[in-house]
């Protein structure tokens, strides 16, 4: 058993939090809303009133949140109330700049970091099946790998600066957000050719075009109405303009990647923050059809 700090028990943080107290480790969970807190406390968590408090006596903390100001911002809390010898383990999806930042600077209080993003989606968190893709020194990753086993089931090492991790996750988002504009719009073109959609996917996700789109997103959400991945087009927006910025550390343009951003900007400003991502295919047809 390990005692965990656990901060930030959203759509993923409140799920990977319960399976790692079913797990059988100690945790103590934090989160700006009560019923966040209470829900994992029903499992067995120990809810804490606050983040510091939170953190305290804890081997390995947790961060689970939405963007990386709202790290930093809980670093700054927690920092003083941090053990040295302890590990903060960053889920969130996140710069590799602002990773690597906290990990200097925590490193003079003897506390390591990997930044260790998460993909799957709530339904990954969920059933403990996400792929988890830790960068930091190899050694702490190691050490911290059962309790990744518990919250996942590909799990892997890309780096050893803490920042790999949340490159690979940008990265990682970015084609996951290219491949469904681009299905969405072959479905549409076909579609207006008088093409069956449902065919249409059937025929794309057992053939060279198959993606995730294919797979998941338009046969199980767009093509039944349902366009409920559970990620918001506010997030989507949040991952491509972290992408950019990336991109600008690294002094490489992105050719398609602005047109991808463009893009879901524009569907989040017609379908608004909570939209679901799937919303980018009505965008598109709007688009074309019209």
């Amino acid at each position: 058993m390990v005692t965990l700090g656990f901060i930030g028990l959203g759509a993923m943080g409140g799920p990977m939090a319960r399976n790692l107290v079913t797990a059988g480790h100690d945790v103590t969970v934090y989160d700006l809303d009560d019923e966040a807190i209470e829900a994992v406390a029903d499992v067995g968590a120990t809810p804490a009133a606050s983040s510091p408090n939170a953190v305290t006596g804890a081997e390995v903390v947790f961060l689970s949140l939405p963007t990386p100001a709202a790290v930093e911002a809980v670093v700054n809390e927690i920092e003083p109330a941090l053990e040295e010898g302890s590990v903060l383990v960053d889920l969130t999806t996140s710069t590799p700049e602002t990773t690597n930042g906290i990990a200097e600077r925590l490193a003079d209080h003897g506390v390591d970091v990997l930044g260790a993003p998460v993909s799957g989606g709530a339904t990954g968190a969920k059933d403990g099946t996400l792929s988890i893709i830790a960068g930091g020194d190899e050694a702490v990753f190691d050490a911290c790998r059962p309790l990744f086993d518990a919250i996942g089931t590909d799990v892997f090492h890309v780096g050893d600066e803490p920042g790999h991790g949340h490159a690979v996750k940008l990265l990682n988002n970015y084609l996951s957000n290219v491949a469904l504009l681009a299905t969405s719009e072959a479905v549409i073109l076909g579609d207006a050719a008088g093409l069956d959609r449902k065919q249409l996917v059937d025929v794309f996700s057992v053939s060279s075009g198959r993606n995730s789109a294919t797979e998941d997103k338009i046969p199980n959400q767009v093509l039944t109405g349902e366009y409920d991945v559970g990620f918001k087009l506010s997030l989507m927006d949040k991952d491509m303009r972290l992408l950019s910025a990336f991109a600008n550390d690294q002094e490489l343009p992105l050719l398609v990647g602005h047109v991808v951003r463009d893009l879901v900007g524009y569907a989040r400003t017609k379908h608004g923050d909570d939209g679901d991502m799937t919303r980018v295919y009505d965008l598109l047809e709007d688009l074309m059809v019209e």
